[in-house]
């Protein structure tokens, strides 16, 4: 009887364990190109922007990590892909200097171009929309102190945002929250929040150097550090390692009803599923 209690007991407690992970954490996907952005597609697939060659135009591309595991081309002959996002069943991709706009058959077409912008861009990098389609964009300049942050609106229109503010010096990862703030992690090491409607800025925490990807799940925010290789976790102002090892942690994503981080590390040419 206690044998049959004691066996009942572990079923019961590894079904809790796989319904608390999901099916695909703590998994690892291999053979990428300099992997920099993933970001959940409308059928659960994970979508992934691979760089390939630095500065070499036509080798970058989007793949997808299907729910069965396999790996295909979603779509070829990009610059230097980076963020990307979904909106409307459409992934929008920062690459280099320009926004690209990609359809699930994975045809693309140029979105925003270099002239629109009020701003030279310089080093696009990550991006997030807003519930009514606006597309944030960070331009990372020169990862020191000449960084903008962008608002590319539906209708064309381009602004500049947190013009002048000192705290703005090379913001990378951005996150919306809410279509009234803007969650950044700048390459510097600084958490900030943007306040959308009175182009405030107030600074949330520090020690993120490196700075590359923002995650977050309630009111517990992640963070990549691609120079460290590690994902931070920041809750009331407290800051956890949570996972550590990878050669470059870039842009992450909470997938799969938020209990999956994806971690794509460029330098391994890998993407990491962990369980939250």
């Amino acid at each position: 009887m206690n044998k049959i209690l004691q066996n009942l007991f572990l079923i019961i407690l590894v079904s809790l364990t796989l319904s608390g992970c999901g099916s695909d954490s703590n998994k690892k996907y291999e053979g990428f190109m300099m992997p920099e952005s993933v970001a959940e597609g409308p059928d659960g697939s994970i979508y992934v922007s691979e760089i390939g060659e630095r500065d070499i135009d036509k080798d970058g591309k989007i793949s997808k990590i299907n729910r069965d595991g396999t790996i295909e081309t979603v779509a070829s002959g990009l610059y230097d892909p980076k963020g990307i996002v979904f909106h409307n069943d459409k992934l929008y991709v920062t690459d280099r200097d320009v926004v690209i706009e990609v359809d699930l058959d994975g045809t693309w077409q140029v979105y925003a171009g270099t002239m629109l912008f009020p701003k030279v861009p310089v080093f696009f990098n990550d991006i997030d929309v807003s519930s009514n389609g606006t597309l944030y964009v960070s331009d990372t300049g020169d990862f020191k102190e000449s960084g903008f942050i962008f608002a590319v609106k539906p209708s064309g229109e381009i602004d500049l945002l947190f013009e002048g503010n000192d705290l703005i010096k090379a913001p990378n990862g951005v996150l919306v929250l809410e279509d009234s703030k803007l969650l950044i992690v700048d390459w510097a090491g600084d958490l900030l929040e943007g306040d959308l409607k009175s182009q405030e800025i107030k600074k949330l925490g520090e020690g993120f150097e490196g700075g590359d990807g923002l995650a977050i799940k309630k009111d517990t925010i992640y963070i990549s550090s691609w120079t460290k290789g590690t994902i931070y976790s920041f809750k009331n102002g407290k800051t956890k390692v949570i996972a550590d090892g990878f050669e470059a942690a870039a842009d992450i994503a909470l997938v799969h009803d938020n209990k999956v981080l994806v971690v794509p590390d460029m330098k391994a040419g890998s993407v990491t599923f962990i369980g939250i």
